[in-house]
């Protein structure tokens, strides 16, 4: 497809295609495709800027419209294909889509994703991509109510994520470093929440968060009692977070708490932070020596993994590696 230089997509009544130079007035909002909070969140900033390049309030069409709450710029919709097709046949209305597959134009990827849903009415520069969630009073308010049983002993929040085998740490390493932060005198805050499968897409499986069947005054478990704003809060209030690659990590990427990352299957350098211009700031990647050539993706600089099906979590940090980042960085910051 020939296309001006590179800009960004549109849909409109007629379907998808590019967004030519004079058409800037017609654009409405953004049709966003993905079921995963963290996709989402890490299209804040270009969603955001775009609302005030345009100056005006944008719709947001998506699955997961709670991302987008809060804001005065921008107006989320749960998407529907019955509504979707209603609005766009009026008004000449026009939605930026991302990501898009479409034959020559980039295929959906993380950096896609953050970086050039809408290209050609904005740019996002190094300071545009600090992804924050818009949080109100009232999550403040509930987050510091649910923290009050805690003491003054460090906070450290854990995500005991249970997603697909390739991002899941076995439930016995959480029970064995939940234990050993405890041991070490530190409060241990869990959260997380069941997260149903909302479409047919092979890879969106349901995910939720291990019980780890551990009862303890230090012990906090704040599981499916959050909302995602109140999950923000709740993380901002304590003093590291664990978890692997998840939607929690990228709650926790809207904070600057400091994050250990148990990462497997994804170059952290596209999921984490970005602070000060600066990439991976305030987090700290935990993981093994890989035993197999290319059997993580970033481990091999693009290689494919080698794994047989189904793929499982490989080059699994140990225990005593998360327990000593852990123990080591709330040393360091006191």
């Amino acid at each position: 497809m020939d296309t001006p230089q590179p800009i960004c997509m549109v849909r409109d009544a007629e379907g998808i295609r590019p967004l030519m130079p004079d058409e800037r007035g017609r654009v409405t909002g953004f049709f966003l495709f993905g079921e995963g909070f963290g996709d989402m969140i890490c299209l804040l900033p270009t969603v955001r800027k775009t609302a005030e390049q345009l100056d005006k309030r944008l719709d947001v069409w998506t699955r997961r419209p709670e991302v987008f709450a809060n804001h005065p710029l921008l107006n989320p919709i749960r998407s529907d294909d019955e509504a979707l097709t209603a609005y766009l046949s009026e008004n000449h209305r026009m939605l930026i889509v991302s990501p898009v597959e479409i034959e020559g134009l980039p295929n959906r990827n993380q950096l896609h994703i953050v970086e050039q849903p809408a290209r050609g009415i904005v740019d996002l520069q190094p300071s545009d991509k600090e992804v924050r969630l818009y949080t109100t009073d009232a999550d403040r308010q509930r987050a510091a109510e649910l923290l009050r049983p805690l003491g003054e002993a460090p906070r450290v929040v854990l995500h005991p994520n249970r997603s697909w085998e390739i991002r899941t740490w076995p439930i016995e390493r959480w029970r064995q470093l939940t234990h050993g932060l405890l041991g070490l005198g530190m409060q241990v805050v869990v959260v997380g929440s069941d997260v149903p499968n909302i479409g047919a897409t092979e890879q969106n499986i349901p995910k939720g968060v291990f019980d780890l069947g551990i009862e303890h005054p230090s012990l906090l478990d704040l599981t499916n009692q959050t909302s995602l704003h109140e999950l923000r809060e709740v993380i901002a209030l304590c003093d590291l977070v664990v978890t692997v690659d998840s939607g929690v990590l990228h709650v926790a990427n809207c904070t600057d708490t400091h994050v250990l990352a148990i990462f497997t299957d994804i170059d952290p350098r596209v999921r984490t932070r970005i602070r000060d211009n600066q990439p991976n700031a305030f987090t700290t990647i935990v993981h093994s020596t890989c035993e197999k050539q290319y059997c993580q993706s970033w481990h091999g600089s693009g290689g494919e993994c080698v794994q047989s099906e189904p793929k499982r979590m490989c080059c699994l940090p140990t225990v005593g590696q998360v327990l000593d980042s852990a123990a080591g960085f709330l040393r360091d910051s006191r």
